[in-house]
């Protein structure tokens, strides 16, 4: 996709109504992912040990049926629930379906658990506090499967009483995968599957979103602690001057705070701090390579503490090709096209200023250009 082409939405009302505007405007491309995810539920990289084909409906029944998300959902972030529900009806989808859409990294884990070859290098994030003018940037590149291709969506969520206006990169269905909010507050991910899970914690898709509602670094921290975490993951927080790096697992949250970059944060799919893993972290061990040529190569191109960065230098460091074989910017496989493993579905650099921007590729930025998006209040 090139980021001209990117379809942005803006969503305003009720949770419920929010919900609908996004199912509607994006009905078509809505279509389109839902069959893709649901032929790829469970086919996706079988190993010998897995069976050669389990029915769609059979596995998603089960997923949902072994997991109990919706209680930390009700419980934290009823509001966002009330958007599913809407996207659901505004999209003519079942909710069962766009409920289990959300719920991408947990299905993941689950896969993982009946021995597919799921996902899990995927996704560099990065905070460098205090450039230039007192500019900060953080981001990351959003690596997910490949069939999402021509999905990719901007969420602009319209500000409430109690939460700022926000930008929101995702895949239509979905309520979002990162952003920033008008409070210059950001936020990042990227999936540590090693970590322990919980089958009734708050899914990524949902965490995302709160915290993009809330008008502080504090607050947000504060949310992380507090919820139980459905899936490892790691999240940056960030605005200017202060960057916070957090590895999050069903179990416990630890804060990665290396003293080598000077407040500096890089992080890509393995674990520093956190050492609560779960059964299914050896099915990670072969990968390894993959997460660390990522991680050496954003460190390599942005950790020299010494050197001021600019635009340019993220944007070339996100779009990087240092290892060939695990680029930091992952294009579609051509001999996989439509299952690669991991995809570079977007690329998010944050601003963040006395007026807070954000800087966006929609596809892996070694091929596709980056657009600028301001905050209404900016425009």
């Amino acid at each position: 996709m090139k980021t001209t082409e990117l379809l942005e939405i803006k969503l305003s009302g009720t949770p419920r109504e929010r919900g609908r505007i996004h199912g509607e405007a994006a009905k078509v491309l809505i279509t389109d992912v839902v069959s893709h995810w649901r032929m790829n539920l469970s086919n996706f990289g079988q190993n010998s040990e897995a069976a050669t084909h389990i029915d769609p409906d059979v596995y998603l029944s089960e997923f949902l049926l072994q997991t109990n998300y919706l209680n930390a959902i009700e419980k934290f972030a009823p509001g966002l629930l009330e958007e599913v529900r809407g996207i659901a009806e505004g999209s003519g989808q079942a909710f069962e379906d766009i409920l289990g859409l959300q719920l991408m990294d947990e299905e993941w884990i689950f896969g993982l658990r009946r021995k597919l070859a799921k996902p899990t290098t995927k996704c560099t994030g990065f905070g460098v506090p205090d450039q230039a003018n007192g500019v900060s940037y953080a981001g990351q590149n959003m690596d997910v499967s490949s069939w999402v291709e021509g999905s990719q969506v901007l969420l602009r969520v319209m500000p409430t009483e109690t939460s700022p206006e926000a930008l929101i990169f995702s895949i239509a269905g979905i309520i979002g995968l990162n952003g920033l909010n008008a409070s210059g507050l950001g936020i990042s991910c990227n999936t540590l599957a090693q970590l322990n899970y919980s089958i009734d914690g708050l899914p990524v898709a949902f965490v995302v979103r709160a915290i993009l509602e809330k008008k502080s670094i504090d607050e947000a921290e504060q949310f992380l602690r507090t919820i139980i975490h459905a899936s490892g993951q790691n999240y940056i927080l960030s605005i200017a001057g202060d960057m916070r790096c957090f590895e999050c697992g069903g179990t416990g949250v630890v804060r990665y705070a290396p003293d080598k970059y000077q407040g500096r944060v890089f992080h890509t799919n393995h674990p520093f701090v956190n050492k609560d893993e779960s059964e299914i972290a050896e099915l990670t061990r072969g990968r390894l390579h993959n997460t660390e040529a990522r991680l050496t190569s954003i460190c390599d191109r942005l950790g020299d503490t010494s050197q001021p960065l600019t635009l340019d230098c993220i944007k070339s460091a996100l779009s990087a090709h240092d290892d060939p074989a695990n680029p930091v910017s992952r294009p579609i496989d051509p001999d996989n096209g439509g299952n690669s493993i991991a995809y570079t579905a977007g690329a998010s650099i944050y601003e963040l200023a006395a007026t807070p921007r954000l800087h966006f590729a929609a596809g892996p930025p070694c091929e596709t250009e980056f657009r600028v998006f301001e905050f209404s209040a900016s425009v």
